[in-house]
């Protein structure tokens, strides 16, 4: 079968590699659509912590099921469904006390086992038995089931920083996981959205297809005094990065109001991790920091039934659907910001 095989950096090859085999426990999927993650493209120019090589990439899956392995009761050949890709032991004790995305044993397709860059992928039998397989409706088309993932990423860190009915939320980025953001936070109950963009390309999208929250340009103005003029000086009550980078991190911190959150959506590079951060500002306003990475089985069931029901709308966001062949295109038009999502729909 084809598949995208990354085997070093800046080295990914599209070439036939066997069917993979099935064990008990274990499930086999035809790839309906699997997305392009920011992640995938970091891995590809610079490595990821994480990552084992060589490696099929692509961890935004949908697809349906062709082989139902040994001991497997409920799921059925023909089931469409969305894998969530994070593989927990379901034994330790984060996984007992909910918190699976922070399990101790994580195993992750399209890191540590192959991933949805290929026409079928095995989904190991941990992630069967711990709940990462989630069934999807006949209407819900695969390449808007695929991006359940980064919507429960998102799910993940608005819960970590409890988004509440009122709350005037600050988004800094207005790509996809910004997108998605602003929509999650409306339905927490967020009474007002603030997007800080300073890609042209991106900001050209927003206002083309949002029309219900306000973009600032961080090359025109302060984006702290800009925030704190547009609540009458009081500041934020949460502010999400949905992008890299440290300064981003103290302004958000800077336009924070008493009491305000901040969650840490993104990782910094190596090179940038650490931060200069005022303390006292932290302390005299009671200002909680919070960090959010992945997500747990149950977030992506909540992403699915979120999609299902059609409370999010990630259809806009799907700007290039390309074959397999094109992927290293994919990661071009992403990293320079000509495309948002960016789905493989072709095997």
């Amino acid at each position: 079968m084809k598949a995208a095989v990354l085997t070093g950096i800046e080295n990914l090859e599209i070439r036939e590699i066997d069917m993979p085999s099935l064990k008990s426990g274990e499930l086999l999927i035809r790839i309906g659509a699997c997305a392009i993650c920011k992640t995938d493209v970091k891995m590809f120019y610079s490595g990821q912590r994480d990552l084992r090589l060589p490696r099929v990439l692509g961890h935004e899956v949908s697809g349906t099921i062709i082989e139902v392995g040994k001991n497997i009761d409920e799921f059925d050949e023909g089931d469409r469904v969305q894998i969530a890709p994070g593989s927990p032991c379901g034994s330790c004790s984060f996984c007992i006390g909910g918190a699976s995305n922070m399990c101790e044993r994580m195993s992750i397709m399209g890191f540590h086992h192959d991933g949805g860059f290929a026409k079928y992928m095995v989904v190991p039998a941990d992630a069967v038995r711990n709940g990462c397989v989630n069934r999807i409706p006949k209407d819900l088309p695969f390449e808007e089931a695929c991006l359940a993932e980064p919507i429960a990423c998102c799910i993940n860190g608005q819960e970590r920083c409890q988004i509440k009915l009122g709350d005037l939320v600050v988004i800094f980025g207005a790509g996809p996981i910004g997108h998605i953001h602003a929509q999650l936070s409306k339905l927490f109950g967020a009474s007002e959205i603030i997007f800080i963009e300073n890609s042209s390309e991106r900001i050209a999208f927003f206002k083309k297809n949002v029309d219900s929250c306000e973009i600032i340009d961080p090359r025109e103005v302060d984006v702290i005094k800009a925030v704190k003029e547009m609540t009458g000086g009081a500041g934020a009550d949460v502010v999400i990065p949905a992008c890299s980078s440290p300064e981003v991190i103290v302004q958000g911190i800077g336009m924070l109001k008493k009491r305000g959150r901040i969650v840490f959506f993104s990782g910094l590079s190596n090179e940038h991790k650490n931060i200069s951060i005022d303390h006292n500002l932290l302390h005299y306003k009671e200002i909680q920091v919070c960090g959010a990475y992945g997500c747990t089985s149950e977030q992506n069931r909540k992403a699915v039934n979120l999609l299902s029901k059609r409370k999010i709308n990630v259809n806009y966001l799907i700007t290039e659907r390309i074959s397999l062949d094109g992927i290293i295109r994919g990661f071009e038009l992403m990293t320079a910001h000509k495309a948002m999502k960016v789905v493989v729909t072709e095997f």
